[in-house]
């Protein structure tokens, strides 16, 4: 998505440095990771702002539509779910993929028609129209998009196998459908940060879904502990490796004084 929108070099090790780096920081001050990210690309590589901002906000809405749909399909073609849970479920999930999927849509009609708005100051409009322009491009290249998705489901379909076999190994006995539902609520606390990294938000919500879904809150709190973990171990780990050579380029690049 970077290159498709103009990125150059940047090579796939040095990508690694700062997505690494940036969810690391992520862990210490709300988005502060993704203003690191922002701020790097645009002063090392000459990446815009509103490319930076563009692409986050379309791999999110994507990832997002990709846990819902399978949701939702899942909850239409199965009969499955407490009753009276399971309906109201399965209501709220379709309702949420139907205005998920328009909302790019309906951003971009917006954004059109304030275009013709005169009183709207141009240092604010031009990166709103460069981020609604570059969801359409970018959705019209349906070799890009084919690629994003297939991605995006095999990096769903990763955590909800390991979700799955963290729910064996504590002793629990559950059915694939309700661990696509619990993974698709902790994908969902990943975007809506309140605290850094929303530690211990996520892992309460992972409890209270468990819990309605039968699995119990307990079980569900571990899990989604385990999970992240996982994850503090490895951004910690790689982060603090590729943090370093950050470091030792800034001070090697940094001008000298007198």
């Amino acid at each position: 998505m970077l290159i498709s929108a103009g990125l150059k070099d940047l090579s796939p090790s040095g990508w690694l440095r700062i997505y690494f780096v940036s969810r690391l920081v992520n862990f210490v001050v709300i988005q502060g990771g993704n203003l690191y990210r922002l701020v790097l690309l645009k002063k090392k590589y000459n990446f815009s702002y509103a490319d930076s901002i563009g692409i986050t906000a379309l791999l999110i809405w994507l990832n997002a539509s990709i846990a819902l749909l399978v949701s939702s399909y899942i909850l239409i073609t199965i009969e499955w779910g407490p009753e009276g849970f399971g309906d109201s479920l399965r209501v709220w999930s379709v309702a949420g993929l139907v205005i998920l999927l328009l909302a790019p849509v309906l951003l971009v009609r917006a954004v059109m028609a304030f275009k013709y708005l005169p009183a709207l100051p141009t240092k604010i409009l031009e990166p709103v129209l460069k981020i609604a322009n570059h969801f359409v491009v970018t959705m019209k290249n349906n070799r890009l998009m084919l690629k994003i998705t297939f991605l995006s489901c095999i990096n769903f379909f990763f955590f909800v196998g390991a979700n799955y076999f963290s729910f064996r190994a504590l002793g629990q006995t559950v059915d694939v459908v309700a661990v696509c539902i619990f993974t698709a609520a902790f994908v969902f606390t990943r975007y809506i940060n309140i605290v850094p990294g929303n530690i211990g938000l996520s892992e309460l919500v992972g409890g209270l879904v468990s819990e309605q879904l039968g699995i119990g809150f307990g079980n569900g709190l571990l899990v989604s502990g385990i999970m992240r973990m996982i994850e503090i171990l490895m951004i910690m780990l790689f982060g603090l490796f590729y943090g370093k050579f950050l470091l030792l380029e800034y001070f090697r690049n940094r001008p000298k004084e007198g």
